[in-house]
């Protein structure tokens, strides 16, 4: 027998034209286009396995028109030997929108739907060069800290 999940349902972000829903295949181009120039080696076997993965959920932004104006992916994990389930915060891209910062929504977004799943924790893998990014983590209070001091703490 074969399950699928409950469809999500889209979600209009408040003062704004823009909606959040989960990525479909259709949506491919403009993540790449969100992305910054050769973030994707393979695009052909990134392209397969972005929207079919179970452990992992891509959202997208867009505008009433159709245009992505943001991109938010969330990769999930469980630890054999803790038994825990986290969330690795993997990408989160958006464009300038009048009527608030998309960025902050998406990132709220991502952490909401980890909840949901049952997650304990949320990371960021944040790439050097992402000020954006960074800056919008820690304007939400999340703390920077080294993924080797990560794993300590987790193992405590």
């Amino acid at each position: 027998m074969c399950y699928s999940p409950a469809n999500m349902p889209v979600r209009q972000l408040p003062g704004t034209d823009v909606r959040l829903r989960r990525g479909r295949r259709g949506d491919l181009d403009g993540v790449h286009a969100l992305l910054p120039d050769g973030s994707v080696q393979r695009r052909s076997r990134f392209d397969r396995r972005t929207l079919t993965g179970l452990d992992q959920d891509v959202y997208v932004a867009e505008r009433p028109g159709g245009e992505l104006v943001g991109v938010v992916a969330v990769a999930y994990l469980r630890s054999l030997r803790g038994g825990r389930f986290a969330a690795v915060l993997d990408t989160a891209r958006a464009h300038a929108t009048p009527g608030g910062p998309l960025l902050d929504h998406l990132i709220a977004f991502a952490e909401e739907r980890a909840r949901r799943r049952g997650c304990r924790q949320v990371r960021a893998w944040v790439d050097p060069d992402d000020d954006a990014l960074r800056a919008a983590l820690l304007s939400r209070g999340w703390q920077v800290a080294s993924a080797l001091e990560a794993a300590l703490e987790i193992a405590r």
